[in-house]
């Protein structure tokens, strides 16, 4: 086993204690003629990445800590943005001070701000503790690996052992454990902290029978590693269900082509609808113009089966926290009701399109990047029917199980977005695995297409990544079976 330790600096134990009543005063105090309000973002990251290759058995450790901030300071029509990374609490009191000075030498040291420091019976002190490496247990602790690896191996053993007869197995686990402390100060709101946890599965697998191969992927992601190996043990249930899946493959046949209807069984279709709904409903996007849906506010733009939200409060899905990196708090946010066009996806900065008060969606990859509204958690109301209502009304046409990869344009809606898993509707049932389907369209189409929805909302167990200026954000989906009328199935990769 290798261990990638961290490098020196990193080994040093820091809990990062800040006042946040002194703090508050400095921003205040420090505002530049014009300016109307200023917002600090610090945050504290501390991941344990676990991998283990079943080729060689060679598995290694990686340990990775980052800590920062983020100032923002808003004038009309101006943004003025500073980063300090590795702060401290006399570093933090000399960004609010004075932040063009951010990038000089002695902005690390012990400043002396000359101001007074109210008693500590005035003061509020938020500490982020538990994303550090002197936490005493967690992702760094000594358990914690130990833990870490020895999941890791007990999914990749059940990977090979239910690979099936006949078919040689080689596979690879990687663990990624994760917690982030977060707190955001602003001149304009009180203070607010969050932690948020989370690990990550991910498994791969090849596999070889009679000369043909099939690979596949599956990725868990879970709110701790503690729910990872819980009684009901989901990373060997993730393990059994990636083996099957690789195996059916091996066994598909060529995918149907043309005009279908398309099944998406739950909660498939919500990556497509995160593409095609999320990205297109932000209100960067729609206060550019960038949008098909700008100046949609109040119009049909979809089927009156569907009503969609966002919603970033609901608890251990994956999108969800207490409050956004803005400080709004995480709430639900209507988009579509009934088929009409209801709502947008705000920040601070385009809160204009959302009546001037954000939706809690500022979201950013970390301290070094601003915030920009982002989805959290798309949800879909269920409808009445079950899959197999669903199925039996439909004759002949596609089901889909599990999408894969593709693109979305946002300024027109188009999308295309391969199918890793799925099968052919052969009399109102699901036949024959099919490989290489492609699905394309437009979104206003898709949206007006949904002809079905089901009562059986799923919430997505994998991992999904939303990816946007470069900026990479977890978000998750909550979504019934749903079928479109008619879609255009193709055969080649988008």
């Amino acid at each position: 086993m290798t261990l990638a330790a961290p490098d020196p600096y990193h080994r040093r134990t820091m809990i990062v204690s800040v006042d946040t009543e002194l703090l508050r005063k400095i921003l205040a105090g420090a505002l530049p003629a014009g300016a109307r309000s200023a917002e600090l973002f610090v945050e504290s990251r501390l991941t344990t990445l676990v991998s283990i290759d079943g080729a060689s058995g060679a598995e290694s450790v990686e340990l990775r800590w980052e800590t920062g901030a983020h100032l923002r300071r808003f004038s009309e029509g101006r943004v003025e943005c500073f980063v300090l990374d590795a702060p401290t609490p006399a570093s933090l009191e000399a960004l609010a001070l004075h932040p063009e000075a951010a990038g000089l030498e002695w902005l690390s040291g012990d400043a002396r701000l000359g101001v007074g420091r109210p008693g500590r019976a005035g003061g509020l002190e938020a500490r982020l503790p538990e994303a550090s490496p002197g936490a005493a247990g967690g992702a760094w602790s000594a358990a914690g690996i130990a833990a870490a690896l020895d999941l890791a191996r007990q999914a990749l053993g059940r990977l090979s052992s239910d690979a099936g007869e006949g078919c040689r197995a080689t596979g690879s686990a990687g663990l990624q454990v994760q917690v982030q402390e977060v707190l955001v100060l602003a001149t304009d709101r009180d203070p607010v902290r969050d932690t948020r946890r989370f690990a990550e599965l991910r498994l791969q697998v090849e596999l070889q029978r009679a000369g043909r191969r099939a690979e596949s992927e599956a990725t868990l992601s879970v709110p701790s590693l503690e729910a990872l190996g819980d009684s009901g043990r989901p990373h060997e249930t993730l393990a059994a269900g990636l083996a099957a899946r690789a195996a059916r493959r091996l066994d598909a046949g060529s995918t149907p082509r043309g005009e279908m209807p398309v099944v998406f069984a739950s909660p498939s279709g919500g990556f497509l609808l995160h593409e095609v709904c999320g990205h297109l409903l932000e209100a960067d996007h729609v206060l550019r113009g960038a949008s098909p849906f700008a100046g949609a506010r109040g119009q049909a733009v979809a089927s009156p089966r569907l009503t969609l939200a966002d919603d970033g409060s609901i608890p251990a899905m994956r999108g969800s926290s207490l409050f956004d990196d803005e400080g709004a708090s995480a709430r639900r946010t209507p988009l579509i009701m009934e088929g009409t066009l209801v709502g947008f996806l705000s920040d601070r900065m385009t809160a204009f399109a959302t009546d001037g008060i954000s939706t809690g969606n500022g979201r950013r990859q970390s301290y070094r990047d601003a915030p920009m509204p982002r989805m959290t958690n798309l949800v879909i109301d269920p409808g009445s029917e079950t899959l197999d209502d669903i199925l039996g009304r439909t004759p002949a046409g596609l089901l889909v199980t599990r999408l894969g990869r593709g693109r979305v344009d946002p300024a027109t809606g188009r999308f295309a977005l391969a199918v890793e898993e799925g099968y052919a509707i052969e009399g109102g049932r699901a036949g024959r695995p099919v490989a290489g389907a492609v699905l394309r369209g437009v979104a206003r189409e898709l949206l007006a297409g949904i002809d079905a929805v089901g009562s059986d909302p799923t919430a997505d167990a994998g991992a999904p990544v939303c990816i946007k200026d470069d900026q990479a954000v977890p978000f998750g989906v909550l979504q019934p079976t749903l079928r479109v009328g008619r879609m255009h199935v193709a055969g080649a990769e988008p």
